[in-house]
């Protein structure tokens, strides 16, 4: 009874173990977000969105992150992704939140910090990643058919 005692105890140790291994494994490798390239949630380019103004035959319009693999705005961009969506999220930082970064589709350390400034101007957890909650909150720049800046909803 000793050694059955022994072995299921070696056995539930090696189990978690296992399994707290799979855990970090998980947490380095997809951190929030997606970790392969072609990940279906990543917001790999932008949509543009229309608005009515005040004028009746003037629109204006925002590019807004956008994943083509879902479908959806519902996606996400972490360090070092690049594409639309991440021009699409700088041009948001930059004319909404005056974050001083480049708008190269790029999402590098200056576009990270610009990130984390804006999770806490909402009131966000400010961990540099745009996902499903930074989504619903960030304004995104309007700009009028010319290209000239508008405003931010």
């Amino acid at each position: 009874m000793l050694i059955s005692t022994r072995r299921a105890l070696r056995n539930a140790a090696a189990v978690v173990t296992a399994t707290a291994a799979l855990f970090t494994g998980a947490a380095i490798v997809a951190p929030g977000a997606s970790a392969l390239p072609g990940d279906p949630y990543t917001c790999d380019t932008w949509i543009g969105v229309f608005s009515a103004s005040h004028s009746p035959t003037m629109r204006i319009s925002a590019d807004i992150p956008y994943s083509n693999g879902i479908y959806s705005k519902q996606c996400t961009l972490v360090k070092n992704d690049r594409g639309g969506g991440v021009t699409a999220l700088q041009k948001s930082l930059k004319h909404c939140y005056k974050q001083n970064i480049a708008i190269d589709g790029s999402f590098g350390p200056a576009t990270f910090t610009a990130l984390k400034n804006a999770q806490k101007s909402h009131g966000l957890s400010a961990d540099g990643a745009y996902g499903y909650y930074t989504s619903r909150t960030l304004k995104f720049p309007y700009f009028t058919p010319t290209g000239a800046f508008y405003n931010c909803h």
